[in-house]
């Protein structure tokens, strides 16, 4: 019947003149917008093409990404303003598992790099259990917030510049979930929920997921808001089956044959469809917004003739944008009040307070998104969002709100290590770091590592913030047990067992999530035996005693494959005892890595290392050089000694394309590496070897594959998933 009667209305509208009569005479026109992740930004190029044609839209409503460009729409921007807020996105930022690494604090940074898994198992009451979603949307909701922030306070959704409606699914229930009223961050983060990539939202005791899954085209939707007519922006890829031979592929597939079977119920209902033509388009390329929005405008383009039935005179539409304008709220607030909600220790709320007034009288929205997210990098929280209120003497004021994760705390890291080359078998481990966080204090926490497989290992670290403020005490402990080869040249003679247990204590200084610097005292007891061959090495036994200092730095912006930034980890020890050794001596290691890139798809990285115990020769497994990264073309601990260096520099090329990656990049890889390990009695001539190979980012930590080439024949095929670089 609808369908029918919006027929009849376009055939009066081919056979009159241009409308000239008042606005209420003009049938009401509405936009559905569908859902498509990257897709859903074509629809901004629809509306810009409705916008220069005088089309109106009284009504809109979209699902998913298209009630994202709905809503932004709806707050009263206009089409030129929607294509500068889409291009000003950090999509990967926005859409990112985590927040950025060079955000997280100091030892969340320290956790990243140690443990590269990308698995968080909460262990709230004792009972392991996984986050909801790949990423818990605080990205996606600070991007929500900077244009529906000012609209938190609406009786309806009716009252914003354009009438909006989006839609979510309710998991539960297994049916659509119409948002018209409330906080209109929460109806957007609703319905952007795609589910396993995003945390559902929880709602009045409901879990509500993306809006496609029941209704992607909610043309339905706009009906009941009262259009006269409805215009679909639909979006559909052509089926690419080469694509689907991957397990995510498989998976994108079948969530996409499900989503498109709901679309096409509508789009039968629509009066007049807008397809744009989305071939050789991806659906997570969000950096070709241009690309997207120009084929939503072509598409529009193709409908012409019928869209332009629908246009006003020039009277019409300058009282229609009045109208829109007369509703649209500033974003530019006065803080007369900040509310912060959620149990955040004293310094960071005073942080977040600070960041909010350090605009003066007004709102400074990037320095107060920048805490938010340095808030997510605690650990603690998952999201942090804001929302702009008036209070009814006329205030104004901004309202944080800080949602804790609901799996944790603790948490548990995991971590796995395979490590192979050819002639060298395989090291197997698998282990994780426990963490408790606030135990004894604000900031303070409690880590303990484990291990089994290649290394043995149980420890653990109390670190406690004196005060809450910037000094910390770490009192430590640790039991190590592993194997490692001794070589003549190129020969592999024997291997030692090595145990060792030592206990400490450390005061230190957090300057910030950059950098942190610690002294202390460790004594300990080490143990070395011969397991195989035989007449090579000594056996030792005995106390180990030193005063160690340790100063680290990381403005990296990835903790295992940056490709930009720098990190230096600097020691020095004095030991007071140390098995087979009569007297006390130095001993000293550095390390430096630096990032840069050189274009969006080439990056170059540096390491430089080394370490010395002066002239103390005796220490024979002290140091050891050979394995991947570490003279790769050489055997795991081919060469020992009390003085080492090492350089490298590679080249890493991204082959991930330009779309957002939700699991990590890949990268081709190669790479020139010089150094050496050696007694004072030996030569210190460098070993040099080439590399080159894949390595990328997985759910399960870093993946490398490749082979190096070494100065005197020597080549290897190497494996490893873990800790690379």
């Amino acid at each position: 019947m609808h369908r029918r009667v919006g027929l009849v209305l376009l055939a009066c509208l081919a056979s009159a003149q241009p409308p000239v009569s008042a606005p209420s005479s003009r049938p009401k026109i509405g936009l559905a917008l569908a859902g498509g992740s990257a897709l859903g930004l074509a629809h901004v190029g629809v509306i810009q093409w409705l916008e220069e044609h005088h089309v109106p839209i009284d009504y809109i409503a979209g699902t998913s990404m298209g009630g994202l460009v709905g809503g932004l729409y709806a707050t009263g921007s206009v089409s030129e303003e929607m294509r500068e807020f889409v291009s000003k996105v950090d999509w990967n930022s926005a859409l990112g598992s985590g927040p950025p690494y060079r955000t997280l604090a100091w030892r969340r940074k320290e956790d990243a790099v140690e443990y590269p898994a990308a698995i968080e198992i909460g262990m709230k009451g004792f009972k392991p259990s996984l986050p909801s979603g790949f990423s818990p949307g605080h990205g996606v909701g600070l991007v929500i917030s900077r244009f529906a922030a000012p609209y938190s306070d609406m009786k309806s959704f009716d009252d914003l510049p354009t009438p909006f409606r989006c839609v979510a699914t309710d998991l539960a229930e297994a049916k659509a979930v119409v948002f018209s009223r409330g906080s209109l961050f929460e109806a957007l983060r609703a319905t952007m929920s795609l589910p396993a990539l995003f945390a559902p939202l929880e709602w009045h005791n409901r879990l509500l997921v993306d809006g496609g899954l029941v209704d992607n085209l909610p043309v339905d939707v706009v009906k009941k808001m009262g259009a006269d007519l409805v215009i679909a922006s639909a979006l559909d890829i052509p089926p690419d089956p080469t694509k689907y031979k991957s397990l995510l592929g498989v998976a994108g597939r079948s969530i996409s044959l499900m989503i498109t079977q709901n679309e096409r119920r509508s789009l039968g209902s629509a009066d007049l469809v807008v397809m744009p033509d989305l071939k050789g388009l991806d659906a997570t390329a969000f950096q070709k917004y241009e690309d997207f929005r120009k084929v939503g405008y072509a598409a529009a383009e193709q409908k012409r003739t019928m869209l332009l039935k629908l246009a006003v005179s020039d009277a019409e539409w300058q009282a229609y944008e009045a109208a829109r304008k007369s509703k649209r709220r500033s974003d530019v607030i006065h803080v007369d009040e900040v509310e912060v909600a959620g149990d955040i220790a004293p310094r960071r709320k005073e942080s977040l307070i600070h960041s909010i007034q350090a605009g003066g009288e007004t709102i400074n929205r990037s320095a107060m998104e920048a805490e938010m997210t340095k808030l997510t990098g605690m650990g603690r929280y998952d999201t942090a969002g804001y929302e702009l209120f008036h209070t009814p003497d006329g205030k104004e004021g901004v309202r944080i709100r800080a949602h804790e994760k609901t799996y944790g705390p603790p948490f548990i890291r995991p971590s796995i290590l395979i490590d192979g080359y050819n002639g060298g078998g395989i090291q197997f481990g698998i282990g994780g770091r426990f963490v408790g966080l606030d135990v004894g204090g604000p900031a303070s926490e409690f880590r303990a590592d484990f291990s089994v497989g290649t290394l043995n290992l149980l420890g653990g670290e109390y670190y406690y913030r004196i005060r809450g403020g910037k000094w910390f005490l770490a009192p430590r402990g640790q039991y190590t047990q592993f194997t490692f080869p001794l070589y003549n040249g190129s020969q592999h003679t024997a291997d030692v067992e090595q145990k060792e247990w030592n206990a400490g204590a450390d005061l230190g200084y957090a300057f910030g999530r950059f950098q942190e610097f610690r002294i202390g005292y460790t004594v300990g007891h080490l143990d070395t035996v011969q397991s195989t061959g035989s007449g090579a090495t000594v056996p030792l036994s005995g106390r180990t005693g030193a005063i160690q200092t340790r100063w680290r730095y990381d403005s990296l912006d990835a903790p295992n494959l940056p490709r930009n930034g720098v990190r230096a980890d600097l020691r020095a020890a004095w030991y007071t005892h140390y098995p087979e050794v009569p007297r006390q001596f130095p001993a000293f290691e550095g390390r430096v890595q630096y990032a840069h890139p050189f274009t969006s798809k080439w990056s170059t990285m540096l390491i430089a290392a080394g370490g010395t115990t002066v002239d103390e020769f005796s220490l024979y497994p002290y140091f050891n050089q050979g394995g991947l990264y570490q003279l790769s073309a050489l055997d795991r601990h081919q060469l020992i000694g009390n003085n080492y260096y090492r350089g490298g520099v590679w080249a890493l090329r991204s082959l991930s394309g330009e779309t957002v990656s939700f699991f990590g990049r890949f990268y081709g890889a190669i790479g020139y590496e010089a150094g050496r390990a050696w007694h004072p009695s030996l030569t210190a001539k460098p070993r040099n070897d080439g590399v080159v190979g894949l390595v990328g980012e997985t759910l399960f930590g870093v993946v490398f594959l490749g082979t190096s080439f070494g100065d005197q024949g020597s080549a290897k095929v190497l494996f490893r998933v873990g800790r690379v670089f």
